[in-house]
């Protein structure tokens, strides 16, 4: 029975991250005007799995067709973040848990992923009508555009996170290190994740389809906001009049986070709120092993820095991308939406370094300072009473 329980919690785990996805890639399109139909959210799932959609259509440019083409090739962080944090959570469990019961809960939710990107895949192509400027005019028309995700590249993306968070989640039963890497790696992911709802939380109201924008993509903004802190510059370059539009009248490079006073003040603040919450969450784990406590503090420094190293160069590479929609009439081409992201792997371990570093380095202190016990006031032992000798006090 112990087999079954454990096979039916890895399908639970599965199935629960999927539905997870689901249900934030149906609110994004709701808030962005799109269709919600499983056409669509399955695009968006093999998205977030790492498969980029590509868009094709037509439109009437007057005497002749035009045709429109494009691709999606930006992974939605948030999306991807929170799959992988319910995944990770419901098959690893509380701490006590064997790497037996975590093998046999993986084989359960490795037949549950399968079943869940055979769906995904089998799922029909969506299709969007927009409106497009055609022409020197600036005239719209409305087109229809057939969106169709890559398989190939959803299903090995699908499979390399799935390898990766078992592995996640064997490292959360080991102990003391593993539950160190396990925690700051999740901590990577669920930071920009939490921001980028919130920001969605606030603007629904008045802006929807930004709110739409920020759950797919507010992690990747967040990511770029961290990277920048260090002095990365800012990744990400647009370009088309829808673009420059959306932006003010503004395009070309540095468009995302630009170079104010006060915007660095705010990444500067946003890197330091970072690092101490990453060094509470250490704070939080018992001291791990060593004979000393600066010995303790720098192993686990060492521990934190090269996981949130590993942890955003993964997400600065998986959150590169680009976004791109050309309309074409006989051999002309003209871009009417571009927005490029580049990947700043450099910065990325630059910035996992030292702020993995900080963190462990003070959150072992903090952990060995609430571990040692306040000395107790010693209290003096009771004398014993003199004992009477035999017969003494009897009477006579």
């Amino acid at each position: 029975m112990d087999y079954v329980r454990g096979m039916f919690r890895g399908v639970v785990a599965a199935f629960a991250a999927f539905a997870v996805m689901a249900l934030l890639a149906a609110g994004a399109l709701a808030w962005l005007g799109a269709p919600v139909n499983w056409s669509f959210i399955a695009t968006v799932l093999a998205a977030a799995m790492g498969g980029p959609a590509s868009l094709t259509g037509s439109v009437d440019a007057g005497r002749m067709t035009a045709a429109v083409d494009g691709t999606v090739g930006v992974l939605p962080l948030g999306l991807a973040a929170p799959g992988a944090l319910v995944f990770c959570a419901v098959l690893a469990g509380p701490a006590r848990t064997t790497l037996r019961a975590v093998a046999v809960r993986a084989a359960g939710a490795a037949v549950a992923t399968a079943a869940v990107l055979v769906a995904v895949l089998a799922a029909g192509d969506g299709r969007l009508r927009i409106a497009l400027p055609v022409g020197n005019t600036g005239t719209v028309r409305e087109t229809l555009l057939v969106v169709r995700p890559d398989a190939g590249a959803a299903v090995l993306g699908g499979l390399i996170a799935f390898v990766v968070l078992v592995g996640f989640c064997v490292l959360r039963v080991l102990r003391p290190v593993g539950r160190i890497v396990a925690r700051i790696a999740l901590l990577g992911m669920i930071v920009p994740t939490l921001i980028g709802l919130v920001a969605a939380l606030v603007v629904a109201a008045q802006r929807p389809p930004v709110a739409g924008v920020a759950v797919l993509f507010g992690a990747n903004a967040v990511l770029v906001a961290v990277l920048t802190g260090f002095g990365a510059a800012p990744p990400a370059v647009l370009s088309g009049p829808v673009m420059t539009r959306l932006h003010g009248g503004h395009g070309g490079e540095n468009w995302l986070l630009g170079g104010t006073a006060g915007s660095v003040a705010v990444r500067f603040a946003a890197l330091v709120a970072f690092i101490l919450l990453c060094a509470a969450v250490l704070a939080a784990v018992p001291p791990g092993p060593g004979t000393g406590r600066w010995q303790r503090a720098g192993l686990r420094s060492a521990a934190a820095g090269v996981t949130l190293t590993v942890v955003l160069a993964g997400m600065s590479a998986a959150g590169a991308g680009s976004v791109g929609l050309g309309v074409s009439v006989l051999f002309l081409n003209a871009q009417v939406l571009g927005l490029q992201v580049a990947p700043a792997v450099g910065w990325a371990l630059l910035a996992g370094t030292v702020s993995g570093g900080l963190a462990g380095l003070v959150g072992s202190l903090v952990a060995d300072a609430r571990a040692t016990p306040a000395a107790a006031p010693v209290e003096p032992a009771p004398q014993p009473l003199p004992r009477a000798r035999d017969g003494a006090g009897e009477r006579r």
